[in-house]
């Protein structure tokens, strides 16, 4: 009986992860693969408002002519922390990548002041404050994938030789709106993308009208959506916080995944679709993770 009330609680918990978990990250500080070797870097934005941590795993197995595939993937503290053991061990099998996990210097899974202000785009270059928690602000994803270009692939490039024709950029929610935004903005610097359930609803459905306009790309989108519902209580429920949330996602339509997917492949990308019906939104992070780091391609 003791066994079946645990495992209820633990799935209720799996289920109701809304909002990002703030326990504490490992192997923030190092990590030891026989099949992988880690570095870390430590950087600073710009402007001096975010401090971050960039850890690269480079492959044990020897590169291609061209160089490793790379999947540079936002919340990296999560990045690192979900990666098992079993999939360093079966990438390393066969064409394995270099994995770049952009973090933030803290010990914590997600931290929301920097990733709100990083993965979120701006409004005609004006900051946005984020209606989820107005203490937060948003709008700096130009100056952040600025940060990837100039400071992150001179890095990675530094411990691995990398073939800059087969680079993944992978993010959920906020993570998997700024990868859509890096798409519209700076289409070149990656061939790949992997956005889980992208916050479409950010600057009230306004960047869902941008990018669903978009023309002339090319390259390849893979789109994660989770479709369970959140497991919230009866109490949880009848919040106001998950009243907010409801009237945020009002902003843009209820399958505007797939309608992004859609537009951006009558744009000229190769697309594809993915739903979970047995997902909701917090535990589709480890499994769109996975998806990315053997996203291969041509």
């Amino acid at each position: 009986m003791r066994y079946v009330v645990f495992l209820y609680v633990l799935l209720a918990a799996c289920t109701v992860w809304a909002e990002p978990m703030f326990e504490k990250a490992k192997y923030t500080d190092g990590r030891d693969s026989q099949y992988y070797t880690f570095y870390y870097d430590k950087a600073v934005s710009a402007d001096g408002g975010r401090r971050y941590r960039i850890i690269t795993g480079v492959p044990k197995a020897a590169a291609s002519e061209k160089g490793y595939r790379a999947v540079y993937a936002v919340d990296g503290n999560a990045v690192i922390h979900h990666i098992t053991d079993g999939q360093l061990k079966k990438l390393s099998e066969n064409d394995p990548p270099v994995i770049v996990a952009i973090g933030y210097d803290e010990d914590v899974l997600f931290h929301m002041p920097s990733r709100t202000f990083d993965f979120t785009p701006s409004a005609d270059g004006r900051p946005v404050q984020d209606e989820l928690d107005p203490a937060r602000t948003g709008g700096g994803a130009e100056q952040f994938i600025d940060f990837i270009e100039r400071t992150v692939f001179p890095l990675s490039e530094k411990r691995a030789h990398i073939d800059r024709d087969r680079r993944v950029l992978f993010g959920h929610s906020y993570g998997g709106l700024f990868v859509l935004s890096a798409l519209s903005a700076r289409p070149q610097l990656f061939s790949r993308y992997v956005s889980a359930d992208p916050s479409l609803w950010w600057e009230r459905g306004a960047f869902y009208d941008r990018i669903t306009g978009l023309t002339g790309l090319n390259g390849t989108l893979l789109m994660l959506k989770g479709a369970a519902a959140d497991g919230y209580t009866p109490a949880q429920g009848d919040s106001e916080r998950v009243a907010l949330r409801k009237r945020l996602y009002s902003y843009a339509p209820e399958d505007a995944a797939l309608k992004v997917t859609r537009a951006l492949s009558a744009a000229g990308m190769k697309t594809q679709y993915s739903e979970y019906g047995y997902l909701s939104h917090g535990p589709l992070f480890s499994v769109s993770l996975e998806a990315a780091l053997f996203l291969k391609g041509d």
